[in-house]
């Protein structure tokens, strides 16, 4: 997305140099100045900051969690989709954390419209097959749910998948190759609850105090957890990293 004069975004605070001592992580400003591949923004004391690279530059943060629950509950989704909901609220302001519970395709459609805008990464919590995912008793394909998943706001969304399998090139390839992705983080094989949580949790840290890339979050976070090695990173249709088969 081109970023404009005047817009509103979001910066980290440690790349304009703020004490990190706040309840968020990111700083919200204005555009004042663009350059070719630079802009400058307010400061708190009223002054210009120095040029900051467009890729350091958020126009929506946030995460989103969507449990996708089926016919069969099992007592894995809710605790699982809530650890996350109540870390990130620690981590986030609580409006830069939602979480969203449902079943069917079109409740998923509903809800997206309302809430794409208001995130930068999702976190899918629900049951996958390899080449599906579960909402309520259909099983959704890659084509569908990237169909599902295409939204107004152009700015693309980073997803990490909970759902068991759903790392696997039959699902993942297709979802991480679609526009409004930039990564898809999931597992190749059935996962507990606890990993799934865990690693969720560790990457996102990663991402949004640390600072990393995706590729430097998603090492970290599957290097440091027992049991998270089969998680995989996708982008653009490849997988980039981890478990290889």
């Amino acid at each position: 997305m081109a970023i404009q004069i005047n817009d509103e975004v979001y910066v980290k605070r440690t790349v304009l140099g703020l004490g990190i001592n706040d309840i968020s992580p990111y700083y919200r400003t204005t555009v004042r100045q663009r350059q070719v591949r630079s802009v400058l923004v307010d400061l708190p004391d009223g002054t210009l900051s120095v040029p900051i690279a467009t890729s350091k530059i958020d126009v929506s943060v946030g995460v989103l969690i969507i449990r996708i629950g089926d016919f069969h509950e099992d007592g894995l989704l809710d605790p699982l989709a809530k650890s996350l909901l109540h870390y990130l609220r620690i981590m986030l302001p609580p409006d830069f954390v939602n979480l969203i519970e449902l079943r069917t395709e079109n409740e998923f459609s509903t809800l997206w419209d309302t809430y794409h805008a208001l995130c930068k990464q999702v976190v899918l919590v629900g049951h996958g097959s390899g080449s599906t995912l579960r909402f309520g008793n259909v099983d959704v394909t890659a084509g569908r749910f990237v169909e599902m998943f295409q939204e107004p706001n152009p700015e693309k969304k980073e997803v990490i998948s909970l759902a068991c399998l759903s790392g696997q090139a039959a699902f993942a390839k297709s979802v991480s190759g679609a526009g409004s992705i930039s990564h898809f983080v999931a597992p190749f094989h059935s996962i507990h609850g606890c990993v799934g949580s865990l690693f969720a949790a560790t990457y996102l840290n990663e991402r949004i105090l640390a600072d990393y890339s995706a590729k430097v979050a998603f090492n970290h976070a599957r290097r440091d957890l027992a049991g998270a090695a089969t998680f995989r990173l996708w982008d653009n249709g490849k997988l980039v990293a981890g478990q290889k088969k």
